[in-house]
């Protein structure tokens, strides 16, 4: 399966602080005629409107096989208690329900949202394997693991000849360098596409919100961020991640580059990724970073777009990921990226 190398990332579409379907709907023409082929969504985004929104529009527009299709099972849908979780009972039912509001006969890429503790490995990839038998799903993927679990999962699908994880999916940006760590490497090596999302930190590495430790009006830091508990915020508004946000601006003006392609461009050049996730909430984001997209920075540019990257993970290094405890060593350094 191809994929372009950036991906369309939608859980903004269907929310107060998001876009409405008509324009969901515009901005999912314009990625898919600049070349974008690649959607990514979740049966948990705004109680499943993401997903309701892009299958209204492949349905409509008639461009469903132009499309590599990913969603995702494992996060809350309802008050229930097996409304949630990776077991054989929530993942039937989890894609059984996503088929529907996606108006589609199959799911291309089939992430576990989070690792379920409660939940064996082998339950969760054998329920998989069964619905890639009947042609609901084309390949089964993973997010936001721990390294170990990971290699567990793939373990497990060699000696029960199960279909197995064939992508990971995480945070990544130069301000949350820690799935460089030891995941991609890992990845790599066992040839599993890396698809990291926020390369953009939410806009933080745009520079929006200089060093006022305030959010502008309307942005992701702004109420949507208050009403989860302000977790983007504690995460990026501290001294160190602004002074290397201020670095990082002042390498894209001083070049006349846009930041949103220095950004994007670090987390794609990254030995090891396949395709960043970016999101849009409005059709002039999309068009902007397509713009962006259109031309790369040169290498004497991104040289200095590393160094950055690597003086800030070297003084701000971040584990990755929560309660996995195998986030150590030293992160390959970006300079290596080619």
């Amino acid at each position: 399966m191809k994929v372009s190398n950036i991906a369309l990332g939608t859980d903004n579409y269907g929310n107060q602080w998001g876009c409405d379907e008509p324009t969901a709907h515009e901005i999912l023409g314009t990625a898919l005629d600049g070349g974008i082929n690649f959607v990514d969504t979740s049966d948990s985004y705004n109680d499943g409107r993401s997903e309701s929104m892009i299958g209204n529009y492949l349905a409509e527009s008639g461009r469903r096989n132009n499309v590599v299709l990913a969603t995702k099972y494992r996060s809350a849908v309802g008050s229930g208690v097996n409304d949630v979780g990776a077991s054989r009972y929530h993942i039937v039912r989890a894609v059984e329900e996503s088929l529907r509001r996606l108006r589609t006969d199959r799911i291309d890429l089939l992430y576990c949202h989070s690792w379920d503790e409660e939940t064996p490995i082998e339950e969760t990839l054998r329920a998989v394997d069964d619905l890639i038998h009947q042609g609901k799903v084309v390949y089964a993927g993973a997010s936001n693991f721990p390294t170990w679990m990971l290699a567990k999962g793939l373990w497990t699908s060699d000696v029960r000849n199960l279909y197995r994880f064939e992508a990971i999916q995480s945070v990544f940006n130069i301000l949350q360098p820690g799935l460089g760590r030891e995941m991609v490497p890992f990845a790599a090596d066992h040839d599993v596409a890396v698809i990291p999302y926020s390369p953009l930190a939410s806009g933080m590495l745009t520079g929006q919100h200089g060093k006022s430790g305030k959010a502008v009006s309307g942005s992701k830091f702004d109420m949507r961020d208050d009403s989860k508990g302000g977790g983007l915020k504690s995460r990026y508004f501290n001294d160190a991640t602004f002074k290397a946000v201020g670095k990082f601006t002042a390498i894209a003006e001083k070049h006349g580059q846009p930041a949103i392609r220095l950004a994007l461009q670090w987390v794609s050049e990254f030995p090891g990724v396949t395709a960043p996730i970016f999101g849009a909430r409005k059709v002039e984001h999309i068009k902007g970073v397509l713009s962006a997209w259109s031309e790369s920075a040169p290498d004497d540019v991104m040289s200095e777009v590393r160094a950055v990257a690597d003086e800030f993970e070297a003084q701000a290094p971040m584990a990755y990921p929560p309660k996995s405890g195998q986030a150590l060593g030293t992160l390959p350094t970006s300079s290596e990226a080619k």
